[in-house]
């Protein structure tokens, strides 16, 4: 995660009365473990469409927060799915969830705290 993303996010709520930080993890949080079963589905009936979608939507949701690696991911897949018909890599997609869950135990370390 790239903490200076998140510095900017506070700089638009300088006193944290607001709980600006907190509210977009939170909102981040939830809406990342609805995208991830969406994910799941689309994969499991190789719908390469939706797995476009879901790959640019959790990519600019990635990139609000600072988390870089894994907007960057969405890109990949994302462009893959526009160029071609078929469906990602299987290790690309296994290292997508694998970055959406490491990102999800990092916005969960940061809420807790």
């Amino acid at each position: 995660m790239d903490r200076q993303v998140l510095a900017r996010l506070g700089d638009l709520d300088p006193d944290g009365r607001q709980g600006l930080i907190r509210r977009v993890l939170q909102t981040y949080e939830s809406t990342l473990g609805r995208q991830l079963q969406d994910l799941a589905q689309a994969r499991a009936c190789a719908d390469v469409q939706q797995l476009g979608r879901i790959a640019h939507t959790l990519k600019s949701s990635s990139a609000a927060i600072g988390a870089t690696a894994l907007a960057q991911g969405c890109a990949a897949i994302e462009q893959g799915t526009r160029t071609g018909a078929c469906m990602p890599p299987e290790a690309a997609l296994d290292a997508l969830v694998a970055q959406a869950q490491a990102v999800s135990r990092t916005v969960a370390d940061i809420l807790a705290a």
